[in-house]
Order: structure tokens, then sequence, then C-alpha cells
């Protein structure tokens, strides 16, 4: 008899495991909202831990820098396939769609394609009346990257850390058509290379202004970088109608950082509005995040923007999500790395109420949010740095407790 009991004893067991309670990944959690996406390296997808969390949780993946222009297509005629194909692979290997990230963006930019180049694909100097190679100082963007990821580059919000220069030879400037040229060209290989695997596009990235005047002039509303100092605006217009070009079906971004201030939402509607009547295929709008634990959305303002950008399109998307324990924000590359700061269970709850807050904005338009993505894997992989503690599974790859608060909603 008491063999019978310790056998109907562990049958109860066994059933109560399986019909209890399971374990689902967040993007199970949101199969009924919109996908959940995430960014990562390809070191997130050859390692054999950070590949099963990304198969688990997310159904939807962005290539952090490996597709960027100036990462994928440094010159004329060359190309840094290899990491934009090993997470391509991965996610055609597992059957995830991809967000492509990004088709044009001044800070990681195809630059040689503002200068004019010989039959080689060499780049033609100017020349002073000597004959001698004229040479200009230039931000040595290489060298500032690397010093915001060296540890103890702590800097303080709103110091602005010097920008290391360097001489460069100067080139002759190429003209809106070639420049055009070369941008058809680009955009029109890396779509069709990964079409098969790419659902959207963010074509255009970051190219308002962080100037705080919503009332500011149409002309005033953009960043000056080189492309628009060359086209104004239209370069815009024109990315889009090539990759619509290159894939009809892709969903066409425009994707940038603090898209919920008064300000910035304001150039972004006007921007898009703007060009959509001279038929650019503008069909999403990428809210970034890079958010705080603070003010930094109001609650408030984050609804407005999603209010006024559903006026111009029915899809959008949370492109770069992760909220951070200070009170820095947004996309800028200058932010203090987090040395020093400690995660209290106070501050832990600030950014739980955060996180929630936000989704429970976000589940409420989910018949027009189609994907919101973290920005990174774990704390370890953020570009903002581990002691930022911005994301929800922490720097050892363990889900932190507001990893349930989002899940568990």
């Amino acid at each position: 008899m008491k063999k019978l009991f310790t056998v109907a004893l562990v049958a109860s067991a066994m059933l109560l495991s399986a019909c209890g309670p399971k374990d689902p990944g967040l993007k199970d959690a949101y199969k009924n909202y919109f996908k959940i996406g995430v960014a990562v390296t390809p070191h997130n997808v050859a390692d054999s831990l950070q590949s099963a969390i990304i198969l688990k949780e997310y159904n939807s993946v962005t290539a952090e820098n490996c597709m960027k222009p100036g990462e994928i297509h440094p010159a004329p005629g060359v190309w840094n396939l290899e990491q934009a194909d090993a997470i391509a692979n991965f996610c055609r290997e597992h059957g995830i769609k991809m967000r492509g990230h990004c088709l044009v963006w001044h800070s990681q930019f195809a630059t040689w394609m503002f200068t004019k180049h010989d039959e080689n694909g060499n780049p033609i100097v100017e020349l002073d009346e000597k004959g001698d190679t004229v040479m200009v100082d230039q931000p040595d963007w290489n060298r500032f990257r690397e010093m915001m990821a060296q540890q103890g580059q702590n800097f303080q919000p709103g110091q602005r850390p010097e920008i290391p220069m360097t001489k460069v030879p100067k080139y002759v400037d190429a003209s809106k058509e070639e420049f055009y040229d070369s941008l058809r060209a680009h955009i029109n290989f890396v779509v069709n290379r990964y079409k098969d695997v790419v659902y959207c596009w963010d074509v255009v990235n970051e190219a308002m202004s962080d100037a705080d005047e919503p009332d500011a002039p149409y002309e005033e509303s953009f960043r000056k970088s080189q492309a628009y100092q060359l086209c104004g605006d239209e370069f815009i217009k024109n990315a889009f109608i090539y990759a619509h070009e290159a894939d009809p079906t892709a969903d066409l971004f425009y994707n940038d950082y603090s898209a919920w201030t008064p300000a910035k939402r304001t150039y972004i509607y006007n921007m898009v509005k703007k060009l959509q009547s001279e038929g650019a295929p503008i069909t999403g709008i990428g809210m970034q995040g890079h958010y705080n634990i603070f003010d930094n959305p109001t609650i408030e303002d984050f609804e407005t923007a999603i209010k006024m950008y559903l006026e111009l399109v029915d899809n959008l998307q949370i492109t770069e999500f992760d909220i951070r324990i200070n009170e820095e924000a947004g996309g800028q590359l200058q932010f203090s790395r987090g040395e020093g700061q400690v995660m209290t269970d106070e501050i832990a709850k600030m950014q739980q109420d955060k996180y929630a807050q936000l989704f429970q904005v976000l589940r409420k338009y989910k018949k027009n949010f189609t994907c919101v993505t973290f920005w990174n894997l774990s704390d370890r992989d953020s570009w903002l740095g581990a002691n930022n503690f911005p994301l929800l599974y922490d720097k050892d790859y363990q889900r932190k407790p507001v990893y349930y608060t989002v899940r568990d909603f």
C-alpha cells in the first residue's frame, strides 16, 4: 500500500508540473500585441548562452552596428559583409525576421560618397598652388569612440569631452548628382542582399536637430550634416525612394531619439508630412527610446508624440529601448558610463515603474506599434555601459526584477 501511495504521489507531482505555470519569453507574453526585438552583435549570436536568450525572448533582431553604412561599405567597392551576414544567417536559420539598421546616418556614414573618385576608386585630392596636397583637421571619431569605451572615461552630465582631431588630405567634393549615384547604389545593394530576412528598414537615422525650439523655422529643424548641407531635405526623400525601389514590400522608417520632446516631435512631424506630400514613401516612424528613470520621457509627452505621428503613419516602433538610472537620456555620444552608480532598491523600483508606465501606453496603442526593440541583450552589452543598468538582463545574462515587470503585466 505504501508503494502504491508513493507511485501515486510521484504521478501527481508530474501532472502538476506538466500543467503548472510555464516560463514564457517576452515574445510569447506579447504575441497579441507586437513583436519584441533586440539589437545584437555577432558575438551575441555565436555564444550558446546568449543565442539561447535571443531565441527564447525575441522575434525581431537588429544588427547593432555592422549594417551601418560606414561599417559595411567603408570605401568604393569595399564591402565588410562578414559580420552582417553572420547575424542575418543566424536569423535565417532560426526563422527570425530582422529590422535593417540603417541606410543613412551621419555618424557612421560612408563619407567617401561626398568625395570625387577616379576610375580606380581612389579619392581625388585637392592641391594648392604649389601642387602640394591640402591638409585639413577632421574629428577622429574612431578614437573618440575608443575614449568613450575606456574604463575611467566617466564624463559627467553636461560635460563635453574634447573630440580628438587628426590631419587628413582634403579631397575634391562630389557633386550632388554623384552623391546620389553612390547612395542609390549602396542602398540597392544592401537592401537586396538582405531583403529575404529584413522586414523593415531604418532608412534615415537622426536627421533632425537637437535644438529645443518647437517653433523654429523648417530649415532650422535639421541637423547640419554633410548630406543636409549638400542636398537639403531632398536626401531624406531620395533615400526612401531608393529603398522602396530596392524592396517595395519593406516598411520604411524614419528613426530618431528624443522623439517625444515637443521640439523634436514637431520637427519630425513637419519633415515627414512635407516629404510624404512630395512622394517620399515614409511608412513608419521609429521612436528610439534611450530614456531615464526620471522625467525622460514624461508619459503625457510620450503619448502626445504617438498621437501626432499616427496622423501621418499607421506603423510605429520603439526601436532602441533602454532606461538608464541617471538623469541623462537621448542618443548623443557624450554620456557618463555610470562608474560609481549603485542600483538600490529605490532606484530599481523607479526603473520598474518607468518600464511599466511606458509599456502600458504601448499596449494601449497595440494596433499601431508593430515592434518594441531593446537596444542590446544585457547590461554587459549595452552601449551605455553595465553601470547604467539600462536593460532587463544583467551583466551576467540573468533576468532582473524589471524583466518580470515587463513580461508579467
